[in-house]
């Protein structure tokens, strides 16, 4: 049947969702046929369709057959029945029996019927027949004759007519009426006789009428007669009771025992009295051997178990002796020996039975049944120890019934159709997990161990395709695993023997791979350390001993393959090959979460060992290799993205062949992407934030190793729901003080402990890597398989994050020596995601922009970019209030009604707008040094791609800062009564000023301010890059962003209101009333001096735009050499950044000689840390443009003297003014200009480098 099933679901695909359905309708089917059909079934009892359609609920897979489709095969199987050959021919021979009496009797004429006899003389004859028909049939039954020596010579007739009627009429039929009046008297009769006579004679009549009584009543289906003679002839045993045992008791148990062999198939519930009579045999013939009851050894506190006295063990030992010497065992073996001949029905009986009798063995209550009272209701102290009567205390727990159970199980597990079988272990399986978490360490180590034994032999015969009866077999483990009452130790014992199972018997594991996976996961969440160390222990072996067993196909490259030599073709596989596929692919899924599992993702009150979750992080390497080997193959079909818990769970918006490639890559990158944005604490030796940042360099080895495999869709489909909402996730979730950490500028910054990203990995043939896989592999418990790729790049990796190194992985090795030196890099703020894992993370999308996505071409532009563009710009941009406002909101959500709607908006701190800024300065940096490997016209898209991006980040930002302080300044003036001279429509949804704090509000305007400082600071990074391969419209994009930038803050260092909320704001801080604040202000003339000015943000922010775009002009106008060449320079970019760079260097060396003469007295890059000792006004211009003008004389000095000429009237008086500045490094740089520019001009000589 199983192979019908198989093959009949392999050839007809869509008509089962597996074979377990066929195997079940299979059989049902046969059940039908014959209820239906076999006469000697009553026609009101056969099975309707309702009834059959309600047995066949639930079989495909949890859910129903269509009722069409089984009502059209019960109607079927009713109008044509289906039967073998030799019934066929049984049945005609019948049919021809039933044509000849047909024939005579319509030829051979009687006298009457000729001489044309009356219609009553016929009909006469006819019941005069009828009638000794019955009489005869009566007397065959009812009446027990003697041995008729002559019996041979009856004649034919009367043969033939007993056979017919007895054919006709069932005994029980006739039987059953009679009995069940004389039953009642004859039980008492029989029990009376029993009970008060010694005559062997009369004793073995009453046994007699005892076997045939039950007999009778089994087979008539009398269930009340049957249980009470069992019962009664249960205690004339005296096994529930502690006296002496006569002979006559001992006939009963022999008796008894003969009973169970023969007519066991119709005890049903009697099993139990029986079976509790042979526990009690069991303990006896322990006395009986010399050997004491096993209670003392399985009572691990005996002290509320009732002891017997002396005398009743002396008694107990001799009933031993003298039923061991009536009482041969081989006859108790039988009973259960005998069960393998027993119905589908009969075993579910026997099996329950003994079920129960095992429960009340290991609960000490085994004499009830027996006795008729229980253990407990008897244990007094006044009674114990008494010879007679059922006062035998409490017993302790006793597992005979068990191990008969267990013998069972043996005996029937290769016999049974795996359907019945099935049945039968799901009682049996419930009852050993139920045990196995027993209170009494003993009997719950010999349920598993029993478990165990027979698991080994289950899984000896290989399970068939699509067939999950081991995962049905192996269910009491995970039972035992998920009970919370399990003890640690039995909890190891499940380990143990998952782990003895794999090593044995993995190569016939199928289906029973899931109970494994999920008990391996339940092992991650114990509270003890030890069974979560064992579990990842399994884990291990098995992948570095046991991968071809769990992936069967991987590596045979054999099967057709498409024309690029890639993966199977879908078309040529099987149905087997099919089911096969899908299966191996949800068996690697399953074996991926195991290992996730041990990945801690959350704040737990028994927080699994740092160690293991980054060794688990080793594993998912490795599975991305197993995937990148072709040795582990997607699914072929059945993927959806409904339920993560299902098989086939991937990603929307992909096309089939995609989604079903992500199905065994999802529930990896999913895991990494929880563990990078887990809100545990890993902390060691003073490093935090281990498994988050362990996570994110798994995540990133994987990506950057295989990365190949995707298409844009799947990297489309990783951003959206794996990197990018990690990455947010981490971010918002950091409650640290980092987030509320300000500098007091944006040139000066107050997070340097905040960490660094990764620099890119070195090749895969790197020597560096090389040696460090060999020395890997030279550890004794190093795997005997090789290293892969992703699996190596991450060991090397763990090993620099260990001992402290600077990311440089083709020097791993060197850490990897067991003397090398562990350098520890303590961090101030260790449990900080944004601290210690968001530059790594963040610094993911530059990785891949640069190695994977770009040469995906024009798509990897259009899709990609703005998803990576789109969290730098969250990060580095961020909203400009603390609340959004939507006017209108949509039907679904709100009926229709119109209203504004206030919804909380997340803002990045400072220390994410730096990160962010620092990250679009490395993918800026990437993307231009690929530029020159593409073609001219995909190169030059990326670079209007790039400055668009760019230029649109910086101008949203200082739309952002504008509108912010805006609403700073309208707040203000509100606030004192006052009005703006420029007020706001009131009009556009947007809230008055009254209604914002504009204190609150100033942090994040100094944070805008910082990001437009960070963005055109870091554009010297890349400035040389872009200057060279960028044409005039990409330029100007930028050079306009830039002149906005500083002219917004130019104006907002000017703003007089804006530079009072900072001072407010200043006191504040300190704790000063508002009261104060106007008082503090007029004692300091006005100013506070330089703490919370405005002008330090903004004129840092002016200062960095101009020195963006002088940089950017000065490379367009001297350009290197190694920059001009023909193919680039197709616009003249000196005519167009000539005219534009000296009017602004004009304007820059202007305007500082002017606040340096007015204001300053020092040009140093920290004077604006403390007020002048003179009490002068500090010069802000002057410190804030030092760097700027250092770039601009830079410049001045390499122009050649042809460029220098042209300028030297705009350019000569100022440089004879800068000799005065009170600056020492910019009075020298002059120097070197007239030493080199005008020196040659007055034909003065080089004097050299002589001090000033």
């Amino acid at each position: 049947m199983e192979k019908f099933a198989e093959r009949f679901t392999r050839q007809n695909e869509k008509v089962f969702p597996s074979p377990d359905t066929a195997f079940i309708l299979g059989f049902s089917v046969i059940m039908l046929n014959t209820d239906l059909h076999n006469p000697s079934i009553k026609p009101e009892r056969r099975m309707t369709l309702e009834s059959f359609i309600r047995n066949n609920k639930g079989i495909a897979d949890g859910g129903d057959l269509p009722a069409e489709f089984l009502t059209g095969i019960f109607n079927r199987i009713k109008e044509m029945p289906f039967s073998l050959k030799e019934d066929d021919e049984a049945r005609e021979k019948v049919n021809k029996e039933s044509t000849s009496d047909v024939f005579n009797s319509l030829f051979v004429f009687e006298g009457p019927t000729i001489f044309g006899s009356s219609a009553e003389e016929k009909k006469r004859e006819k019941f005069r027949k009828e009638r000794e028909e019955m009489m005869a049939a009566s007397e065959q039954l009812f009446k027990k004759r003697p041995v008729d020596k002559n019996y041979s010579r009856k004649n034919a007739y009367e043969a033939s007519n007993q056979r017919n009627v007895t054919d006709s009429v069932s005994p029980g039929d006739v039987v059953k009426p009679m009995f069940d009046l004389t039953w009642g008297p004859l039980i008492g009769t029989l029990s009376q006789v029993l009970e008060s006579s010694t005559n062997e004679t009369s004793i073995a009549l009453c046994l007699s009428g005892f076997v045939y009584s039950i007999r009778i009543s089994s087979h008539s289906g009398m269930s009340l007669a049957r249980n009470t003679f069992v019962n009664s002839l249960a205690k004339f045993t005296t096994l529930g009771s502690i006296k002496e045992m006569k002979s006559k008791n001992i006939e009963c148990i022999r008796t008894l025992l003969s009973i169970a062999i023969i007519d066991g198939e119709y005890l049903g519930e009697s099993w139990s009295p029986i079976l509790q009579c042979i526990s009690q045999l069991g303990r006896l013939h322990l006395f009986a051997s010399g050997l004491d009851s096993e209670d003392e050894f399985l009572q691990a506190d005996s002290s509320h178990f009732t002891k017997i006295s002396e005398a009743a063990r002396e008694m107990e030992e001799n009933n031993g002796k003298a039923v061991l010497a009536a009482v041969n065992e081989v006859l108790i073996d039988k009973v259960f020996s005998s069960s393998v001949t027993l119905s589908a029905r009969g075993v579910v009986s026997f099996i329950e039975q003994l079920i129960a009798v095992s429960e009340a063995e290991i609960s000490g209550d085994t004499k009830k049944g027996i006795s008729g009272v229980s253990s407990s209701s008897t244990a007094t102290p006044g009674n114990q120890g008494k010879g007679a009567g059922s006062a035998h205390g409490i017993d302790g727990p006793r597992i005979f019934s068990l191990q008969r159970l267990v013998e069972v199980a043996d005996y029937n597990m290769n016999i049974r159709p795996r359907l019945t079988w099935s049945q039968l272990w799901e009682n049996m399986g419930n009852h050993f997990a139920k045990v196995g978490c027993n209170e009494n360490a003993m009997v719950s180590m010999f349920a598993i161990d029993a478990l165990r034994q027979l698991s080994f032999k289950f899984l000896e015969k290989p399970e068939l395709t699509d067939f999950n009866f081991q995962r049905l077999f192996l269910k009491p483990f995970l039972l035992i695993m998920e009970n919370p009452g399990s003890r640690e130790d039995i909890r190891e014992l499940v380990l143990r023997c998952v782990d003895n199972i794999i090593r044995t018997l993995a190569h016939n594991l199928r289906s029973g791979w899931k109970i494994f996976f999920s008990i391996l996961m339940l092992s991650s969440s114990d509270p003890s350390v030890k069974i979560n160390t064992l579990g990842l222990a399994i884990l291990q072996r098995l992948l570095d001993e046991h991968l071809d067993d769990l992936c069967p196909q991987s590596g045979n490259g054999e099967g057709p393959v498409t024309d690029n030599g890639d993966e199977p073709l879908e078309v040529a596989l099987s149905s087997s090959e099919r089911s096969e596929r899908n299966a191996n692919a949800e068996d690697f899924v399953g074996l991926c979460r195991a290992s996730l599992s041990f990945v801690q993702t959350e704040e737990s009150e028994n927080p699994l060992p740092i160690g293991l979750s980054m060794r688990a992080l080793c594993h998912t390497a490795c599975y991305a290799d197993l995937i990148s080997d072709k040795k582990v193959l997607p699914p072929v079909s059945g993927c959806q993205h409904s339920d993560p818990a299902a098989p086939g769970f991937t990603y929307e918006g992909l096309s089939e062949e995609e989604s079903l490639a992500m199905a065994i890559w999802r529930p990896l990158l999913d895991g990494l992407a929880s563990g990078m944005c887990s809100s545990a604490s890993s902390i060691s030796g003073g490093v935090g934030c281990l498994v988050q940042r362990g996570s994110a360099i798994a995540l990133r080895a994987i990506l950057l190793r295989h990365g190949k495999m995707f298409s844009v869709s799947q990297w489309s489909a990783i951003l959206n729901y794996v990197i990018l909402p990690a990455v947010q996730i981490g971010a918002e979730g950091d409650s640290s003080p980092v987030t509320k950490i300000s500098s007091e500028s944006p040139s000066v910054s107050s997070l340097d402990f905040v960490g660094e990203p990764l620099p890119l990995p070195p090749p895969r043939d790197d020597e560096g890597l090389q040696k460090f896989a060999a020395m890997t592999q030279s550890d004794e418990s190093a795997p005997n398989r090789p290293l892969g790729t992703a699996e190596l790049l991450v060991e090397a990796s763990f090993a620099d994050l260990r001992h402290g190194g600077d990311g440089n992985l083709s020097k791993a090795h060197s850490l990897k020596k067991n003397n090398a030196d562990r350098t520890v890099h303590l961090q101030p703020f260790p449990d900080s995601w944004i601290a210690t894992t968001a530059p790594i993370a963040l610094g993911i999308l530059s990785d891949l922009m640069h190695s994977k996505f770009l040469p995906l071409g024009n798509d990897a532009r259009e899709v990609l970019w703005p998803l990576v563009t789109s969290q730098l710009a969250r990060w580095s941009v961020g909203t400009p209030q603390e609340k959004l406002q939507l006017e209108t909101v949509t039907d679904d959500e709100y009926n229709g009604d119109e209203m504004i709607v206030d919804i909380e908006e997340w803002q990045p701190c400072e220390a994410l707008v730096r990160i962010g800024c620092k990250e679009w300065s490395r993918v800026f940096r990437r993307v231009l040094d690929s530029v020159p490997e593409l073609d001219k016209i995909e190169a030059q898209a990326w670079l209007e791609t790039l400055s668009s991006s760019l230029s649109d980040t910086l101008v949203k930002n200082l739309e952002l800062e504008e509108k912010i302080r805006e609403d700073i300044v309208e707040s203000k003036l509100a606030a004192l009564g006052l009005q703006n001279e420029s007020p706001k429509d009131s009009g556009d949804g947007i809230r008055s000023g009254k209604d914002i704090n504009y204190l609150g509000m100033l942090p994040t305007l100094k944070t805008r301010c910082i990001a437009s400082h960070c963005l055109q600071q870091y554009m010297s990074t890349f400035v040389n890059q872009f200057a060279a391969l960028t044409a005039e419209g990409e330029i100007s994009c930028i050079l306009e962003a830039l002149n906005q930038s500083a002219v917004a803050s130019s104006k907002a260092r000017k703003d007089a209101d804006l530079a009072l909320a900072f001072e407010e704001a200043f006191f504040d801080q300190w704790g000063d009333g508002v009261e104060e604040v106007e008082a503090a202000l007029q004692g300091t003339g006005g100013g506070s001096g330089h703490r919370g000015s405005s002008q330090i943000f903004f004129l840092t922010q002016e200062a960095s735009a101009t020195k963006a775009g002088i940089l950017l002009l000065s490379k367009l106008y001297c350009p290197q050499a190694t920059d001009e060449e023909d193919e680039k320079n197709d616009w003249d970019a000196e005519a167009f950044s000539e005219p534009l760079l000296m009017d602004r260097i004009v304007d820059v060396l202007t305007e500082f000689l002017e606040s340096e003469e007015k204001d300053g007295l020092l040009i140093d890059a920290n004077v604006w840390r403390s007020v002048s000792e003179s009490g002068g006004q500090v010069a802000y211009y002057c410190t804030s443009f030092a760097g700027v003008v250092l770039s601009i004389l830079e410049m001045i000095h390499n122009l050649d003297s042809e460029k220098f000429n042209r300028h030297k009237g705009p350019l000569y008086p100022i440089l004879c003014a800068l000799i005065r500045v009170q600056s020492g490094e910019i009075r020298h740089l002059v120097c070197d200009i007239f030493r080199k520019q005008v020196g040659p001009m007055i034909q003065v000589p080089d004097w050299g480098q002589r001090p000033i």
